[in-house]
């Protein structure tokens, strides 16, 4: 396993020191001129910033383009990629980072045309992919910025290089958009942040909303059970079942007011309760109990997150 850099003190919020040196560093070259030197946003199995925007800036007057991007120190790596769609570039500099959820990065670089590219490489072996990089070279300005998806527990190395070999002052600015459930909207953005919402617009998924109906009349200890009604989405599952005095039912949604005969006649004591659960899949469920007491009873309401029968009082 061919070991990579940790991040230095340049770079804005994080400041963690550099602890494995595996090439000698030239002076006069930036210092993440090798793409073993490569600087790190985040460490595997670490939290990538999300609220700051990590800064970096570097002097690439005198960076280099390796023909193996393991020598130094070893060799037998593959040559760097300089041409994106057609424009070449060089004097390279590189940083890593490890998403520990999936999103959207956003990079940018200020000082001179350059091109942006995001490249996988394999933790352990340290080999860069690229033919699975994606990289972009809009315009000729002074300024590039690219957005790109990137997949929870994978390793990323960017590279930045000056087209047609410009180097000199370079700014480099990250910025993670974090799309924690992965639903295609970003977490600043998303209602329901650790719920897969499928396409909708407010990132949470549908959510069931039953009407729950239960008609009782007192007994010494207790109530009889004169009717249960549900009126449910087409299609959720109906679960009616008491913690002593009756037996479960269940019953898929086709039509409203689902009737639960079972339960009717059913004489239940103080301290029983009837647990009614929906559910569809991808869907937040709801929860209705009803706890028996002396003559009466209470209602209590509550919700199912997508495939789980635990009534949450948030389920977000």
């Amino acid at each position: 396993m061919r070991m990579r850099r940790t991040l230095t003190a340049t770079v804005i919020a994080l400041g963690v020191p550099a602890t494995v040196a595996v090439a000698t560093h030239v002076p006069g070259h930036p210092r993440n001129d090798d793409y073993l030197q490569s600087l790190r946003l985040n460490s595997p199995g670490e939290r990538l910033e999300r609220r700051a925007t990590l800064k970096d800036e570097q002097d690439t007057t005198n960076a280099t383009v390796q023909s193996d991007v393991f020598n130094p120190p070893e060799s037998g790596g593959p040559a760097e990629v300089t041409n994106c769609s057609g424009t070449s570039y060089g004097k390279t500099i590189w940083y890593d980072f490890y998403p520990d959820v999936p999103g959207v990065v956003r990079v940018r670089a200020n000082g001179y045309d350059t091109v942006i590219s995001v490249i996988p490489f394999k933790r352990d072996t340290g080999i860069p992919s690229f033919g699975s990089r994606a990289c972009i070279n809009e315009s000729n300005s002074t300024q590039e910025e690219m957005l790109t998806q990137v997949r929870k527990g994978r390793a990323y190395t960017i590279q930045l290089g000056g087209v047609n070999d410009t180097g000199g002052n370079l700014e480099f600015l990250f910025d993670f958009l974090a799309d924690t459930d992965n639903d295609g909207v970003l977490d600043d953005a998303d209602n329901c942040p650790n719920l897969d919402g499928g396409d909708r617009p407010s990132g949470c998924p549908k959510r069931l909303r039953p009407e729950v109906l239960m008609r009782a009349q007192p007994t010494a200890n207790g109530v009889q059970v004169l009717g249960l009604t549900v009126d449910a989405s087409r299609g959720s599952r109906v679960e009616v079942a008491c913690t002593r005095g009756c037996r479960t039912e269940v019953k898929r949604a086709r039509s409203a007011d689902l009737k639960f005969r079972r339960i009717r006649g059913k004489k239940l004591s103080a301290g029983s309760k009837i647990e009614i659960r929906v559910t569809q899949k991808r869907a937040i469920g709801a929860y209705v109990a009803y706890r028996i007491t002396d003559g009466n009873f209470t209602k209590i309401e509550r919700c199912l997150r997508p495939g789980s029968k635990r009534p949450r009082r948030r389920c977000r």
